[in-house]
């Protein structure tokens, strides 16, 4: 999200209480991890170095096995163990600091500052790619560069008393590996708020049926140059290529304000997608 939108939501949110919200994994299973993680990090400590390598590199392959849709943590170990130990020491270090990092991202939590729309999922967890469900819903779109909608949009809402949620939805169009924000919608609560059609001002009210997307969850603010987590994205696709198949256009969904610190500010990269109709589907009476 740019300046705008930053300063824009600064307005919107600023009596919002920030409560903490976990989505998947469950709690339980990241104290676990995350117990690992430090126990492991203790006992390599008096270790000579070979062993002290051997402890952690067990303790990387039981964080990726425990934590398998978790992308961001899966590039940070793998990246290491797939090092040649031509220098066991340095492998050491990284080792060491991935895995710190990686409990880093599994302690996470999401600090929400306005309610979801009815019957929306949680958010994913940081770093998982997730598949998500969301029920039919009713928004509100206008066009947009560079997020010069919020205004228009805050404007509507507020001249119809519909109040704020989050997430905020921004759509990409591709070029170039490159995308370019195309519109922006702000969600309403519920599907029977408001007015559907032409609200004026350029702002469109209309209904989103019910839809699947596959998601990641990141910190910090979309970067419209960067494709890697779309192509994270895109490659879980090509993985479940018999099941689903791409349904629209990159959307990023902005769930927080500038009151959050830019490093715990979160987001979701999305692509909708649907369920693949097999030949044999095709073919029953």
């Amino acid at each position: 999200m740019k300046l705008t939108l930053i300063l824009a939501l600064a307005t919107v949110m600023m009596i919002a209480s920030i409560r903490i919200l976990r989505a998947d994994p469950p709690a339980t299973a990241v104290a676990v991890t995350v117990a690992l993680i430090n126990k492991a990090l203790v006992d390599a400590k008096p270790q000579a170095t070979g062993d002290r390598l051997a402890t952690l590199q067990a303790a990387a392959k039981a964080v990726m096995q425990a934590h398998p849709n978790n992308w961001l943590i899966s590039t940070k170990l793998e990246a290491v163990l797939d090092q040649p130990e031509t220098n066991v020491n340095k492998q050491v270090k990284s080792l060491q600091t991935a895995l710190s990092e990686s409990a880093t991202i599994l302690n996470f939590r999401i600090k929400n500052e306005s309610d979801l729309p009815k019957g929306f999922p949680e958010p994913c967890a940081l770093g998982e790619i997730q598949l998500k469900h969301y029920p039919s819903y009713r928004l509100a779109r206008a066009p947009s560069k560079k997020d010069n909608a919020f205004f228009t949009l805050f404007n509507h809402i507020k001249s119809n008393n519909i109040e704020m949620t989050a997430p905020v939805e921004m759509r990409y169009d591709e070029s170039d590996q490159k995308y370019q924000q195309i519109d922006m919608a702000f969600l309403y609560g519920a599907p029977d708020w408001g007015k559907l059609g032409d609200a004026g001002k350029g702002v469109i009210v209309e209904d989103i049926p019910a839809m699947s997307t596959v998601a990641i969850g990141l910190t910090g603010d979309f970067d419209p140059n960067a494709s890697t987590y779309i192509e994270a994205l895109e490659s879980w696709l090509a993985q479940n290529a018999s099941d689903y198949e791409r349904d629209g256009k990159v959307r990023v969904m902005g769930y927080n304000s500038p009151f959050v610190w830019k490093s715990q500010r979160f987001f979701e990269i999305e692509i909708p997608v649907r369920k693949r109709v097999r030949a044999a589907e095709i073919a029953k009476p």
